[in-house]
């Protein structure tokens, strides 16, 4: 499985030049623990966590005592360089790079263009999925494709069993798409 079939997309990113405030405000509206921050051609330049932010909000509390000082911007608190991965990575890749860095968030890039983000909560939902729920779900984009019941499935350990479907029937090609891009499905295989 790879990063384009978990990442959540299309992502809500942040400008750099943005206020703390406006961030604050947006991660609290999003339900995200981290943003993609992007630069004014959209393109990836860091990211920004509740971490950052926290650390920010309170030492910017301790010292507003002290003296007065103007707003920071995301690009004052984010984090750089960021650690990003392309829509083609193995998932394996993104959960041990999130592991050994301690991540809560990899933004998916094309280019330098965020088209996606994969976060602990997509990592822990994919060693969630139900054998049961894979298959319905296959069986119900094939349904929706060639109609009901035209085309039996099985599901065992990442493999996706297609009955009902010849050696020459155009339409398999069609098939394996549809039934490969349901996260959980690591190979397919189409029988008569």
């Amino acid at each position: 499985m790879r990063a384009r079939d978990i990442m959540s997309s299309p992502v809500t990113t942040i400008d750099q030049a943005r206020s703390v405030g406006d961030c604050l405000r947006e991660i609290a509206r999003s339900g995200f623990s981290a943003l993609p921050v992007v630069d004014e051609q959209k393109r990836l330049v860091g990211i920004v966590s509740e971490g950052d932010l926290l650390r920010s909000g309170f030492e910017r509390l301790s010292q507003e005592h002290a003296t007065e000082s103007t707003e920071q911007s995301v690009a004052d608190v984010m984090t750089q360089p960021v650690v990003a991965m392309t829509e083609d990575v193995v998932v394996n890749d993104i959960a041990s790079e999130m592991l050994r860095s301690g991540l809560r968030a990899v933004p998916i890039v094309r280019e330098r263009d965020v088209i996606g983000v994969v976060t602990r909560q997509d990592l822990i939902g994919l060693l969630a999925l139900d054998p049961d729920r894979i298959a319905d779900e296959v069986r119900h984009r094939l349904d929706v494709y060639g109609g009901p019941d035209r085309w039996a499935v099985g599901y065992v350990d990442g493999i996706l069993t297609v009955s009902g479907i010849s050696d020459d029937d155009p339409e398999r090609g069609v098939v394996t798409a549809l039934a490969s891009t349901v996260p959980g499905v690591d190979e397919v295989r189409l029988r008569p």
